[in-house]
């Protein structure tokens, strides 16, 4: 797939409304949902987890059973159980003695001696060797895990979008694949290329012509044609495609198309809609196709101009014919586009 192709199918699909919608599903997926309405719970969790005066119960705890069975060993694995990642002993000596001071001030005498006796046991630095390190804010264990979730949240969203955008890309290369090339030899020296729907070339001021026919029943219709100048540059893009979603009939007949025309240099993509004789006289398709750019009622051998910055686009209509005998549906619709430098 070309980049320019990509470049004009990002310019056409990722509106205001699809960054809007995205933005909203990352508000309520991460904050509403998941800090909100199910936030993460803490279950079976390590004592360096606990918060600063649960670990102070803990260490308590840990000094009253070490005065009970002298096992300095269990003691010590359960000081070590309270050490967070790049904690060290110096670190448990300082709160140990800590500990001591809040005791003694307390009046708690027996708490404090037995305190001292696990500091002693447990052969931990003096206090005046431990380095201070700041107290971990309440809630920090939790903060890295909703960290994870938001960026794997992220990640699923951004990977949900690519794989819309591959499988758009699939179907415009297909589409791509039936359509008819532009000819780069005299149309009379080339019958195959005209029996194929290709058209003859323009005068020398044209940068080329691109024939296309859409017959009812063909889903997904969708031509787009690169422009380029005579040494290859890339100058811009057209194309004309079925407005399925707008139609007088049943469900996937068309009723009205989009001539569309890219220039690199101009930042508007310039559109017009060609109409059925039915639709171009309903008011309402009308409004709805408001934003489609000029509304025009399809006729044979009518010719729709658009111009950009520097391009000129001539879409002429060959061929015509309605389903049926109320004007609504196309049953075919031949066109030719040519493009011209302004």
């Amino acid at each position: 797939m070309a980049e320019n192709e990509i470049t004009t199918w990002i310019r056409e699909k990722v509106t205001a409304e699809v960054i809007i919608a995205f933005v909203l599903g990352v508000f309520l997926g991460l904050v509403v949902l998941g800090w909100r309405v199910w936030p993460v719970k803490w279950t079976n969790t390590d004592p360096a987890d606990l918060k600063p005066s649960q670990k102070e119960g803990y260490v308590q705890m840990i000094a009253d059973s070490y005065a009970l069975t002298g096992n300095s060993e269990v003691a010590l694995a359960r000081l070590e159980a309270l050490k967070r990642p790049g904690e060290e002993d110096a670190d448990l000596a300082s709160m140990l003695d800590a500990l001591v001071k809040a005791r003694l001030e307390a009046g708690k005498a027996d708490e404090a001696i037995r305190l001292q006796e696990l500091s002693s046991a447990a052969i931990l630095p003096t206090p005046t060797t431990a380095k201070a390190t700041p107290a971990a804010p309440v809630g920090a264990a939790g903060r890295p895990v909703l960290r994870v979730v938001g960026i794997a949240f992220f990640l699923l969203l951004l990977g949900a979008g690519v794989v819309l955008l591959l499988m758009q890309l699939q179907k415009r290369e297909a589409v791509r694949r039936r359509r008819p090339l532009p000819v780069e030899q005299p149309f009379a020296k080339a019958p195959q290329a005209e029996r194929e729907g290709i058209a003859p070339p323009s005068p020398e001021s044209s940068l080329g012509q691109f024939a296309t026919t859409y017959s009812l029943g063909e889903e997904g219709y969708d031509m787009s044609y690169s422009i380029e100048a005579p040494a290859g540059e890339f100058l811009g893009e057209c194309g004309i495609s079925a407005l399925e979603e707008v139609s007088v009939g049943e469900p996937g007949q068309v009723s009205a198309f989009e001539v569309w025309l890219f220039d690199k240099e101009d930042v508007r993509t310039e559109t017009k809609a060609l109409m059925s004789e039915r639709a171009f006289g309903d008011e309402a398709l009308r409004d709805k196709l408001a934003n489609k750019g000029t509304l025009v009622q399809a006729e044979q051998g009518k010719v729709v101009t658009l111009e950009t910055a520097n391009l000129r686009l001539d879409a002429t209509i060959d061929e015509l014919d309605y389903e049926g005998v109320s004007n609504a549906v196309f049953a075919r619709l031949t066109t030719t586009l040519e493009i011209l430098r302004r």
